[in-house]
């Protein structure tokens, strides 16, 4: 990248018995020509070999915890230890192209107003090219709402701004959130085309199991940071979906809405603080938000279906 710097880049992984994908994670990520970068493996209690497979390699800084935190508190204690300007939250179960790294660090010195960055992941196997690029022929950055946590490059300063994660969510939506947050704060999110990662569905995350903590995090964030001409419908959709929940015997579909209102004043005590005076028209994001839950059902960027 010419006349470009070339500042320490801290890539922080989230594992949970990872074994089974963290090897060819790591030996992927050998092939990646930009320098230099430091990694760190923050471990939610694993109880197979992945403890002892990032221990074997020399230049991994790994901590381990007793009990699973979750994904946001995880990426705290992984952003405590890094060094870089530039932090990049990654899954294990990706595999990485030779210039992944150089086109987000590019994307990020272009313009300084972009907080958050993140690589097109592609389903493994398929062609080594984003669906939009191949599409428009343009590898222009796209701007996002939000990107997917499971590669997720923030600068340190707009970290330290928007504090992190919210650590209330245990997982899910904690990338959203974030993401909306950066955006109501005046800066920018990109997704970047010429950026390509392989992520293997299903190889991280809670799965079905996990849908509840889904649904849960959504309307909390939804009461938290959009506008009540968003809330409102995105509330009457989750009633159908909790009851067809219940009735097929999946746990928490109530549990839910419990939550929220229990913590509901201090949600809209939350919300008060974010759209008091957002530095963007809401209306903007919220356009944005359409723009990204239409791309997500046509291409499935994330998941490869």
């Amino acid at each position: 990248m010419p006349n470009i710097p070339t500042p320490l880049i801290s890539l922080i992984f989230i594992t949970h018995n990872s074994a089974r994908v963290l090897p060819e994670c790591l030996a992927t990520l050998a092939s990646t020509h930009y320098h230099p970068y430091e990694v760190i493996v923050v471990d939610n209690a694993s109880s197979d070999a992945t403890p002892a497979i990032a221990r074997a390699h020399a230049d991994v800084h790994f901590t381990g915890n007793a009990t699973n935190l979750g994904f946001g508190r995880a990426c705290h204690q992984g952003a405590a230890v890094a060094h870089g300007d530039l932090l990049v939250f990654l899954n294990p179960d990706l595999s990485f192209t030779p210039e992944w790294l150089s086109n987000l660090v590019q994307a990020m010195h272009a313009d300084p107003a972009v907080a958050i960055c993140a690589p097109i992941a592609l389903y493994p196997g398929s062609k080594s090219q984003s669906p939009e690029a191949s599409s428009t022929g343009i590898l222009a950055p796209i701007e996002t709402a939000s990107v997917s946590g499971a590669a997720l490059m923030i600068r340190r300063s707009a970290w330290d701004i928007l504090g992190g994660f919210d650590q209330q969510i245990f997982l899910y939506w904690e990338d959203t959130d974030l993401c909306w947050r950066a955006w109501l704060a005046g800066m920018r999110v990109l997704y970047i085309p010429n950026a390509l990662i392989y992520h293997e569905r299903g190889g991280s995350g809670g799965g079905q199991a996990w849908s509840s903590e889904a649904a849960k995090n959504g309307l909390y964030v939804h009461l938290k940071l959009m506008r009540w001409r968003r809330v409102i419908p995105y509330l009457l959709r989750q009633i159908p979906a909790s009851c067809l929940r219940a009735l097929r015997g999946q746990g928490g579909a109530f549990a839910i809405w419990w939550w929220n209102i229990l913590n509901l004043r201090k949600t809209l005590a939350q919300r008060r603080i974010y759209l008091r005076q957002p530095h963007i028209d809401p209306a903007y994001l919220e356009r944005l938000i359409t723009i990204h839950d239409r791309t997500l059902r046509k291409r499935r960027w994330y998941t490869g279906q």
